[in-house]
């Protein structure tokens, strides 16, 4: 089903920019997306994507009763962010973010303002968060990635360390977070993992918008990752495939979408089912206009 109350701006964008690009882009980008973009040899697969919305009650009941997730409580932290939960049992996940009053005064508040600004523009995915395949750490994947983009840098403490571009920066939409210690490959899903009643069981692929689609390109290019060439979101959102181990990146050019620099980035997501799961693609007006694809796999595991 689709949600007919579509607002924020990832989905303004989509309707002023999509008779702009048709002229220009439908004879290069006219091919159909490839089956599968993935690359087994990665260092690196998808990991969360962090949602910006307003009312996090609100949203998590909708997408529970009305989409079938498991939505786990939410948390709240000592800076005035309120997280609830939508594990997979890949170990992917999404995290529904809200800001829900102050924090610790002597903390570092810009995330949190990061947060506040995107849900004052109608929220939206925050940022795509990567971490390491075969178990390679953050601290492994920070090495290559200093010989690609100096300014990356390590943020962050305990479970959710992580490696962050700073605020300003063309890829800042993009981090490395390394998962606690002895953590493994996702588990094996042959068990029946039926965590979600529309069986749901992981991210698959993230549409992402940047300044600079190049350079994210061959960002990723450098951890192994396979350049699958241009490809056609449902909607008319053109972008580039890039297989990452397990799942696709869609790096979009948001200058061609105009989208305003404070715009939420992750635009579109890619959730794999089961083989009984039916197809729905599920735009959310209350948290940026994101869209989320359901798409049922044919295997079993």
């Amino acid at each position: 089903m689709i949600d007919e109350r579509v607002s924020g701006s990832a989905w303004r964008i989509l309707a002023v920019s999509a008779s702009v690009l048709a002229g220009t882009a439908a004879t290069a980008l006219a091919q159909e997306p490839p089956a599968a973009c993935v690359a087994p040899g990665s260092s690196l697969r998808l990991d969360h994507v962090p949602v910006a919305v307003g009312d996090l009650e609100a949203l998590s009941q909708r997408l529970t009763s009305e989409f079938g997730f498991h939505v786990q409580d939410g948390r709240r932290d000592t800076n005035g962010l309120e997280t609830a939960e939508i594990g997979f049992g890949d170990g992917t996940r999404l995290e529904l973010r809200t800001v829900s009053g102050s924090g610790d005064p002597d903390a570092d508040t810009t995330e949190v303002r990061r947060y506040a600004d995107l849900i004052v523009d109608g929220g939206g995915g925050a940022y795509l968060a990567l971490s390491g395949s075969d178990g390679t750490r953050r601290d492994e994947l920070f090495a290559v990635a200093r010989d690609v983009e100096p300014d990356l840098a390590a943020a962050g403490s305990g479970a959710e360390r992580r490696a962050a571009f700073p605020p300003d920066h063309p890829l800042h939409a993009v981090f490395f977070v390394d998962p606690e210690p002895g953590a493994r490959e996702p588990p094996d899903m042959s068990g029946a993992l039926e965590q979600h009643p529309n069986g749901a069981r992981g991210l698959q692929a993230v549409w992402v918008m940047v300044e600079d689609p190049e350079r994210l390109t061959r960002f990723l290019l450098a951890f192994g990752a396979r350049d699958c060439g241009p490809s056609r979101h449902p909607e008319h959102l053109y972008g580039r495939a890039v297989g990452l181990r397990g799942g696709t990146v869609y790096v979009v050019d948001a200058r061609l979408w105009m989208a305003d620099p404070g715009s939420a980035p992750v635009v579109s997501l890619t959730v794999r089912g089961g083989p009984e799961s039916v197809a729905d693609n599920i735009v959310l007006g209350n948290a940026g206009g994101l869209w989320i694809e359901l798409r049922p796999s044919e295997e079993n595991g």
